[in-house]
């Protein structure tokens, strides 16, 4: 005989013995199998009162179960299909200011990928063209940059968007030393900002300068031909 029927049988005797309880009432407990009936304690299966198996040997007892937290619980033993993660749907505002706010901390490549992204939502959209085109700038890619300079300039809806596109590409045909052109787009920077009626002096001086240069009035130097994209930020992220 097994340690594990001895112990039970010394357990069922004791009780027996000791008048605390009788055969008949050990043998009318639900879910209980007597284990002489089968002569094997691994045979001994617990049988709830519906019949179906609470283990091979014993069910866990209810006290040990109400001291379990219920949502551990649900985590661990839920079998159920596992809730799918609601995924947020990306947006045209969202990429946008991703884009800046990657501009504004010097990640560039961020920036230029979320403005991708705006611009694949909204492809007019002159103030994407233009985030595009200062991260492109700012990676020295010029080539790339004054194309997107001249998609913002091209749905800009006014001097208040289109003055500072005119600049940026200013800028990038300076980088090229494309005087001639630079000259022409800074020049055409000035006029819409002043029709503009904006008021952003430190962008409007680097205009100035580089226009200056070209044109001899302070004398061009590749020292000092250092390019900064502009801080300029669009009135649509400043008011949201």
């Amino acid at each position: 005989m097994s340690n594990a029927k001895i112990l039970i049988t010394l357990l069922i005797s004791g009780l027996l013995l000791s008048g605390m309880t009788t055969l008949a009432d050990i043998e009318g407990v639900p879910g209980f199998v007597n284990l002489f009936v089968t002569g094997s304690v691994t045979d001994m299966a617990i049988i709830d009162e519906e019949g179906y198996s609470q283990g091979s040997l014993f069910r866990t007892p209810s006290w040990l179960l109400a001291q379990i937290d219920s949502d551990i619980m649900s985590t661990v033993l839920d079998r159920g299909p596992i809730p799918t993660p609601t995924e947020v749907t990306p947006s045209y505002e969202g990429y946008f200011k991703e884009g800046y706010a990657a501009l504004e901390a010097g990640n560039y490549r961020t920036a230029y990928t979320a403005f991708k992204k705006a611009i694949d939502l909204q492809p007019t959209s002159a103030d994407a063209w233009y985030g595009l085109a200062l991260a492109l700038e700012s990676q020295k890619r010029y080539l790339s940059a004054l194309e997107a300079y001249t998609d913002a300039i091209t749905y800009a809806k006014g001097e208040k968007t289109n003055w500072a596109s005119y600049a940026g590409k200013g800028r990038v045909l300076y980088a090229l030393n494309r005087f001639s052109e630079a000259q022409i787009a800074l020049e055409t920077a000035i006029t819409q900002y002043e029709l503009a009626g904006v008021s952003h002096p430190d962008e409007l001086e680097e205009i100035s300068r580089l226009l200056n240069e070209i044109t001899g009035n302070s004398g061009y130097s590749e020292n000092t031909g250092i390019l900064t994209p502009s801080a300029y930020t669009p009135a649509s992220i400043t008011e949201s």
